[in-house]
C-alpha cells in the first residue's frame, strides 16, 4: 500500500507503525512477524582536477524485521497493541579506490567507505474507543541502535591528518512516545492522524584508533526524528479500499541529520544537515474472492539531501524521491495469511562538490551519488 496505513488499517504492522489508534478499527485479535529484504544498488563517481573515477558499492543484503500483536481486551473500548519496528538504517561499501579522488586512501581521500546503521523500536501502545467513530491511543517509543561508520568523520581527526573508523561500542538506547486517533467520519470514509515524537537518544560511543593504533573513544549525537501523518481512507466502491496519507519529517531539528554540515577546528564534521520534508503515500487494495488481497501503492518523499550536501552523505545516501509497490495476501484458513510484497525505489541522483576540513569547497570539483533499491517482503498473519 506503499505506506498508506494511518486511515487504512488492514494489519497489525501497518496500524501499529503508522497511527496506533486504528488498532481499534481492526475486526480481531492478531498477530504478524514478517521481515524485509533490502537490496541498494549505489554508486559513487567523483572529479578533481583532472581525474574522474566511478566506483560501485557492494553492501549486498540488510534484512529489517517487525513483528506486531494486537489483542482486544474484555472490556472491548480497549486494545493493546505491541509493535517491535525497524525503523531507520542505512548500510553501504565503498572500497578505497586510487582512481576515484573521494576514495583515494587517506589523507588525499577517503579512503574506504562503509556504514551500517539499524534502531529497532519497542512500541507499547492502548487504544481506546471513546465513542463508536472515534478512538484514541499512547504508548512509550523505546528506541535502541548500533552504528559503524568509516572513515568516522563525526570526531577529530588524528594527528597523521586520517580519520579513525568507528564502531558502536553497544546498542545504545533512547525513548519518545507516541499518540494517534482514528475517526469514522461515515461507513464508507476513515479519518486519521498520528504524532511520533523524536527519538531521544544517550550519546553514541564509538571504539576507534589513533595514529599509532593505539585505542581512542570516539562519539557523536544522533536522534531519530519526529513523525506527523494524516490520513484518510475509502471504502465506497465493492471489494475495493483505496488510501491516502501525508506526512511530515522534521530531520532539521533531530541532532545528527539535522545539525548543519560544517568542520570545526579539529576536523570534525557536526551533521548531515537534513532538510525536513514532506511525503505522499497513495494505496489501493483489491480482494478477490474471501482469500486473496492484492494491494499497490506509491510514494513520493521531498529529498532530505540537497545537492550540496552529496559529499557529507557518502555513508548514508538515502536520496530516493519515488517509490513503487505491489504485493498481496493470501489466506490459508479463516486464521492464517501469507504475505508477500516488493517495493523499488526509483534512482535517483545528488551531485555537489567535495568539501574538506580547512579548505571548503574544492574548485573544478564534484561527487555524484547514484542509488536505487529494492524491498522484499514477507510475513504472516494469525487472528484470534
Amino acid at each position: 500500500m506503499g505506506g498508506a496505513s494511518t486511515a487504512a488499517p488492514i494489519s497489525a504492522l501497518s496500524a501499529m507503525y503508522w497511527n496506533p489508534a486504528s488498532i481499534s478499527g481492526m475486526e480481531h485479535s492478531e498477530l504478524e512477524v514478517g521481515v524485509d529484504l533490502l537490496f541498494t544498488d549505489h554508486q559513487v563517481t567523483s572529479t578533481v582536477g583532472a581525474t574522474t573515477g566511478t566506483t560501485d558499492a557492494e553492501p549486498g543484503s540488510f534484512p529489517v524485521p517487525n513483528f506486531a500483536w494486537t489483542h482486544r481486551l474484555e472490556d472491548p473500548r480497549f486494545t493493546f497493541g505491541l509493535g517491535v519496528n525497524s525503523v531507520a538504517g542505512f548500510k553501504t561499501n565503498l572500497p578505497a579506490d586510487p582512481t576515484n579522488p573521494v576514495l583515494a586512501p587517506q589523507p588525499t581521500g577517503l579512503g574506504q567507505i562503509t556504514s551500517e546503521a539499524s534502531f529497532l523500536q519497542i512500541a507499547p501502545v492502548l487504544s481506546m474507543a471513546m465513542t463508536e467513530r472515534l478512538s484514541v491511543a499512547a504508548g512509550p517509543l523505546i528506541t535502541t541502535g548500533q552504528v559503524g561508520i568509516e572513515p568516522f568523520v563525526f570526531d577529530s581527526v588524528n594527528g597523521d591528518n586520517t580519520y579513525s573508523s568507528g564502531r558502536s561500542t553497544s546498542y545504545h538506547w533512547g525513548g519518545g512516545f507516541q499518540i494517534g486517533s482514528y475517526f469514522l467520519m461515515s461507513p464508507n470514509w476513515q479519518l486519521g492522524a498520528s504524532y511520533k515524537s523524536k527519538a531521544w537518544m544517550e550519546t553514541f560511543e564509538f571504539t576507534g584508533a589513533d595514529e599509532n593504533g593505539l585505542p581512542r573513544t570516539l562519539t557523536t549525537d544522533i536522534d531519530l526524528p519526529s513523525v506527523i501523518s494524516l490520513g484518510t481512507g475509502y471504502t465506497g466502491f465493492d471489494q475495493w479500499l483505496f488510501a491516502a496519507d501525508i506526512r511530515y519529517l522534521d530531520y532539521a531539528n533531530a541532532d545528527g541529520f539535522g545539525d548543519e554540515a560544517s568542520y570545526d577546528a579539529t576536523g570534525k564534521l557536526a551533521g548531515l544537515d537534513w532538510s525536513s520534508v514532506f511525503a505522499l503515500a497513495l494505496g489501493a487494495q483489491r480482494s478477490i474472492g474471501d482469500r486473496v488481497f492484492l494491494r499497490a501503492g506509491y510514494t513520493y518523499n521531498q529529498n532530505p539531501i540537497r545537492e550540496s550536501e552529496s559529499f557529507f552523505n557518502l555513508a548514508s545516501p538515502l536520496i530516493y524521491e519515488h517509490m513503487l509497490s505491489m504485493g498481496g495476501s493470501y489466506k490459508l484458513n479463516q486464521k492464517v495469511a501469507v504475505n508477500v510484497g516488493w517495493s523499488h525505489y526509483m534512482e535517483n541522483t545528488r551531485t555537489g562538490a567535495v568539501i574538506l576540513p580547512g579548505i571548503g569547497a574544492v574548485p573544478g570539483s564534484s561527487v555524484t551519488n547514484r542509488m536505487s533499491a529494492d524491498f522484499l517482503s514477507f510475513g504472516i498473519v494469525m487472528q484470534q
